[in-house]
């Protein structure tokens, strides 16, 4: 075991070290917003605060409930705690770190199997680095998921086999790391854990006795695992309702098929141009898939692979062997899955399997695929040792043969549309003299110990491959200094990012909270208010709360300007709206003249002129706290019940409301004392009752209290929370306790209510 071990983690550190020879990094998502959150996080718990509330992200946003947001991920917590400032370099370790973890689980369960030191190497590179692993190892959520799995397995076995309590509870760890990705994976990682401990049950000769022998082992799992997960669920379900997304339709995710010629990427890596300028099925090619690109359609696990796969898996029946089947079964249901529109399966479960309907991508079931096919190989190449070269039969030799070269040959013709039918072809051909190498290796063995050797040669031809075309590639390494100004920045980024925070340093100085607003400046800056501590009203994240999005249209995306809308309730950054957001500071990639959808630009003081940063102020900004004559005629036009049903509100005509609320011929003062991202304290001064509006976001989970006891939050015109304060001075807080007993109550029962567009 020890010796598997090693090898399989001197194939990672050849891995990684390709990205850090190369000073590249994991791109896209895994730097634009997960390391831009574990800044967040980091930053937040070194100073002694919780990372639940975000208020540098879409005006404020819940990041105890978002699964992208790393709050339970345990060890970036960990690693927050005692680094404020991580390197990229730092996050991209930790998620290597985790594919590690993972591929040594798998090297482990091969040696209990008795299998071969090469076939656990093999089975455990394809886990670390074949197909979805590295396709999508920018989709840092889901790859922690992913690494998860084995080791929940791992312990999964063991707890049953050893009828162990102590690694039941390890396993309830496990296994609710792999559910807090809150990801389709995760939940579809989580279906396969559940058929793997039915199949241990049922499997067994009498299933009964096994049952009642480890009920105590199968209740401190369920137990354990239920304790993990709840409070972390509740609130997700509950984000998940308040959304911009609560549910998806049918039409969407089947966007998001697996067009069938992409199987073709499993042996030959470049037959779409993926390495190079991508030709293959997605929105420019083919508007049916356009949800997919060319990182979602990437499969590459090898020829060796493949072949060792339909040689002696299919061919040779080894697939259908006991212990096997159920791999063998999730690696035909997740192809499948993956493949969406062109088969009925996906359409069935997404009606009626539970939290499917909550997804939009079919191609996420090909980290599944990718775990089933690493064990089928790896038992496969432990047949090739133990008993040599199957019996041959050919007819099924034919129909294995005739579907690869029909998966193959539908991917040349595809490519014939955009002209690439030769680069294709020459691609194939390259392929098939990788597998005439393998195979004449495979034959040349006849006795165990030949064959030993000969399974160490494919196991290194297989290793190389998928070293050469799946680490530090185009589709999960970018140069280091794309993203310097997330870590580092320099020049004129730099000087841009020192002449706003001076500017937003002014006015913190003298009592103003500012909000700032990031367009059109590419991927980098999408989340870089996270990391530089900026309140912004826009970001980059799929997930938003439902009633922000539709008044304010930030967009889930803002590297380019055309991502940016203007609805009614928000036609222009000097509308009422963007005042009372307290938007001050536009931060722009073009001129704000040049901006698309704004019919007249606002009028504006420029403080940087580009290219290639602009920097504009903006006037007339609200203060972020406001006291209001406070009567129950106002209230009813002005205020919505939290717990009221929000679906049919004209939320125009509410937001109107806001701004006719009369103000005090005597308004009081109001300052705030102390700010943090979960705790906001003011200090109230005024001759009447009033009604104090703090102009952030109103989210359940935040609790009002007036002199340090609890009072009734209320929302204002929807977005804002308010309290009413009595006549004189109180000290007012604002806390975000999303833990606490009443709104997870509220989460429970739902009474937060969905909005609906309308």
């Amino acid at each position: 075991m020890a010796i598997s071990v090693g090898f399989v983690t001197a194939v990672w550190l050849a891995a990684v070290s390709r990205w850090i020879v190369r000073d590249a990094v994991v791109p896209w998502d895994s730097k634009n917003q997960f390391y831009a959150f574990f800044r967040f996080l980091s930053a937040t718990l070194r100073a002694g605060e919780w990372p639940f509330w975000n208020p540098y992200h879409f005006g404020g946003y819940p990041s105890v409930a978002d699964p992208q947001s790393l709050v339970f991920a345990p060890v970036f917590v960990a690693w927050g705690m005692h680094d404020p400032a991580p390197t990229m370099r730092a996050f991209d370790l930790v998620i290597f770190a985790h594919l590690l973890a993972g591929g040594i689980a798998i090297a482990i369960m091969g040696w209990r199997a008795r299998w071969p030191i090469p076939s656990s190497v093999l089975a455990a590179a394809l886990f670390m680095f074949g197909g979805a692993a590295s396709g999508r190892l920018q989709h840092s959520g889901i790859i922690l998921s992913y690494s998860l799995f084995p080791v929940a397995l791992l312990l999964l076995q063991l707890a049953l086999e050893r009828r162990s309590v102590s690694l039941a509870i390890g396993f309830a760890i496990m296994a609710a790391g792999v559910a807090l990705g809150r990801n389709q994976t995760a939940l579809l990682l989580c279906v396969l854990l559940v058929a793997v401990a039915l199949a241990e049950i049922l499997g067994s000769t009498q299933p009964l006795r096994y049952l009642r022998g480890r009920s105590s082992v199968l209740t401190t799992m369920a137990v354990a695992g239920s304790a993990l997960l709840a409070v972390p669920m509740l609130l997700t379900l509950q984000f998940a309702q308040l959304s911009n997304r609560p549910a998806e339709s049918l039409d969407d995710a089947l966007r998001g098929s697996l067009y069938p010629a992409n199987l073709a990427t499993l042996m030959v890596a470049n037959i779409f141009g993926t390495h190079g300028s991508y030709w293959g099925p997605g929105a420019a090619t083919l508007p049916e898939v356009a949800l997919t690109d060319d990182s979602q359609n990437y499969l590459f696990v090898g020829v060796v692979p493949i072949l060792l796969l339909l040689w002696f898996g299919i061919v040779g029946g080894g697939v259908w062997r006991r212990g096997r089947r159920l791999m063998t079964c999730t690696l035909a249901i997740t192809c499948l899955f993956m493949l969406g529109r062109y088969t009925p399966f996906y359409g069935l479960a997404f009606r009626f399997v539970p939290g499917i309907d909550l997804f939009r991508r079919p191609t996420d079931a090909s980290f599944l695929f990718g775990i089933a096919l690493a064990f089928l190989v790896g038992h496969s190449l432990a047949d090739y040792v133990r008993e040599g070269l199957p019996r041959f039969r050919p007819f099924i030799t034919g129909v294995a043969a005739s579907a690869m070269i029909a998966v193959v040959g539908s991917a040349v013709v595809f490519s014939a549309r955009t002209g690439h039918a030769l680069d294709a072809a020459r691609e194939a051909l390259v392929a098939s003299a990788v597998m005439l190498v393998a195979v004449s290796i495979l034959l040349s063995a006849r006795q165990r110990p030949a064959r030993i050797v000969a399974a160490t040669l494919v196991t290194l031809l297989g290793v190389a491959e998928l070293l050469w075309w799946n680490t530090a590639s185009r589709l999960n390494a970018e140069s280091r200094s794309n993203y310097a100004v997330l870590e580092a920045p320099t020049g004129a980024e730099a000087n841009a990012i020192a002449l706003l925070e001076n500017a937003i340093a002014v006015d913190h100085q003298r009592g103003a909270r500012p909000r700032v607003e990031v367009v059109g400046l590419g991927g980098a800056w999408q989340n870089l208010a996270m990391v530089r501590g900026w309140e912004a009203t826009n970001g980059y994240d799929p997930l938003r709360i439902g009633l922000y999005d539709r008044l304010v249209s930030p967009g889930e995306e803002n590297w380019s300007a055309f991502h940016r809308r203007f609805p009614p309730s928000f036609d222009n950054y000097d509308c009422t709206l963007a005042r009372a957001l307290g938007l001050s500071y536009l931060v722009m990639g073009q001129p704000l003249d040049k901006l698309p959808g704004l019919r007249t630009p606002p009028a504006a003081e420029l403080l940087l002129p580009g290219p290639p940063i602009w920097i504009y102020r903006l006037p007339g900004a609200m203060p972020r706290a406001l006291l209001y004559r406070w009567s129950e005629g106002d209230a009813a036009g002005a205020m919505q019940n939290p717990s009221a049903d929000l679906s049919t509100i004209d939320t125009q005509m509410a937001f109107d409301r806001l701004i006719s609320l009369p103000s005090s011929a005597d308004p009081g003062v109001v300052k705030i004392d102390s700010s943090s991202p979960g705790s906001v304290e003011l200090v109230t001064t005024s001759a009447a009752d009033s009604l104090l509006v703090l102009h952030d976001l109103y989210y359940p989970g935040w609790i009002a209290e007036v002199d340090g006891k609890p009072a009734a939050m209320l929302r204002a015109a929807l977005l804002f929370r308010a309290v009413v304060v009595p006549a004189g001075s109180h000290r007012v807080a604002f806390r975000f306790e999303p833990i606490a007993l009443s709104n997870l109550g509220a989460a429970l029962t739902g009474s937060g209510r969905r909005v609906t567009s309308r």
